[in-house]
């Protein structure tokens, strides 16, 4: 079956000119055209089922970098995680793959829920069992004893043992490797200022990653952590926080380790919303809070800002699930970079399709709109280049060709 979405504007997530009087072809799964209205053909449109959005602006789907499927995102959501039963987690994280989807997010990382949750819920996606996002996944998260998530991770404190949590989760069918660099906000008793683990550690576990054809992705609040973690090249830091050592401090930025960074191609997932969030939905900002990284966001989007002038490759990750984080609020995170790191909202939506695929390993999949990608197209209703607020009125989604949501009607 063929489906022809006609829009005012159509944004190919490349960063090119958009083309106004777009259209993008598509045939079963797959894009098969991407133009001007006037460079279709007849033959583009026999027998196709078409959707027209005059004053709408079609794209690549949303990529959700950073999620925890069994998290509900409620005020009670440790007590929660810690007490019910995998049965129920598994009913959350039905909900919450169905909530991203439709909100425009075709493809999601999963970056630490129970193995027991979250490949079932991967593979019921695959299966067509349940509606949700292309999932990519870690499975539990690698961590210290009674380190940051370890009520769900694999605790390991050894090189030896980090290597063997590794080599598991492989075989469970892991996509991606989830290592805790250093505590956490979400884990009581854990220090989100110093390292779990030293840079050798690291060095190896991305060593027997890379062998077994994953990347990893390594939580990191503090500076001695960040460090640590690209001395060993792992591949997407997640918050980059740059917490001092010194409690009595609050930043200790480094650009030299910024220069590193790029130097190797790294990738950054600031979680920059959530702090938005939590602002916006009242949570109590206080010096307990990461050890203070929510009560100077100024100084924050200082750093993160020199981090992006300097060309640091930033993705788009909400660490949904965690309070004030639901699965349906994607659209915060461009808004917040356009907002508050004062990036381009063109800039802003690269970000969050081309870089994040590419980070990923699946831009020659999706990220992108290109003949031959898989169909996973978002029509939002107005401009996102003259208002990125529009990203949040999301009228139509396909996911690999499929719709799931037609005409601001949910169909799944």
């Amino acid at each position: 079956m063929k489906l022809l979405i006609k829009a005012s504007k159509v944004i190919d997530g490349s960063g090119a000119q958009p083309i106004e009087d777009g259209a993008i072809l598509i045939d079963e799964d797959l894009i098969a055209k991407v133009c001007s209205q006037k460079q279709l053909t007849p033959d583009d449109e026999s027998g196709a089922d078409i959707l027209s959005y005059p004053g709408g602006t079609a794209m690549p789907g949303f990529i959700e970098m950073h999620s925890h499927v069994h998290c509900s995102a409620e005020y009670n959501a440790y007590q929660q995680v810690t007490t019910e039963t995998n049965e129920t987690l598994i009913m959350r994280g039905t909900k919450a793959v169905r909530d991203a989807l439709c909100s425009g997010v075709t493809t999601m990382r999963d970056l630490g829920s129970k193995n027991e949750v979250v490949f079932p819920i991967k593979d019921a996606i695959e299966r067509n069992i349940i509606p949700g996002p292309s999932l990519i996944v870690t499975g539990t998260p690698i961590t210290t004893t009674g380190g940051h998530c370890h009520m769900f991770g694999s605790e390991a404190d050894t090189s030896s043992e980090v290597v063997r949590a590794i080599r598991q989760q492989s075989k469970f069918g892991a996509d991606w490797i989830k290592i805790m660099s250093t505590g956490g906000g979400f884990t009581p008793g854990t220090n989100v200022r110093v390292p779990q683990y030293d840079s050798d550690t690291l060095i190896q576990a991305v060593r027997d990653a890379e062998r077994l054809g994953m990347r990893v992705a390594a939580h990191c609040h503090g500076t001695e952590g960040i460090k640590n973690c690209v001395a060993a090249g792992i591949h997407n830091l997640i918050h980059c926080s740059w917490l001092s050592a010194n409690p009595d401090e609050l930043y200790d930025y480094d650009p030299e380790t910024v220069d590193q960074i790029i130097e190797k191609g790294l990738y950054v997932d600031p979680t920059l919303a959530l702090s938005h969030l939590n602002r916006l939905r009242g949570k109590k900002v206080t010096k307990e809070v990461l050890g203070g990284v929510l009560s100077n966001p100024e100084r924050r989007f200082e750093i993160l800002r020199d981090m992006w002038d300097r060309g640091v490759k930033f993705v788009t990750g909400m660490d949904s699930g965690m309070t004030n984080a639901t699965f349906k609020d994607f659209a915060y995170i461009p808004e917040v970079m356009v907002d508050r790191l004062g990036v381009s909202p063109m800039e802003a939506i690269v970000s969050s399709t081309m870089t994040s695929a590419d980070c990923l390993g699946i831009l020659d999949e999706t990220g992108t709109l290109e003949p031959g990608k898989d169909a996973d197209v978002v029509v939002v209703n107005g401009d996102p280049l003259a208002d990125i607020g529009a990203l949040h009125n999301v009228d139509t989604i396909a996911k690999q060709g499929s719709v799931v949501r037609r005409n601001g009607e949910t169909l799944i």
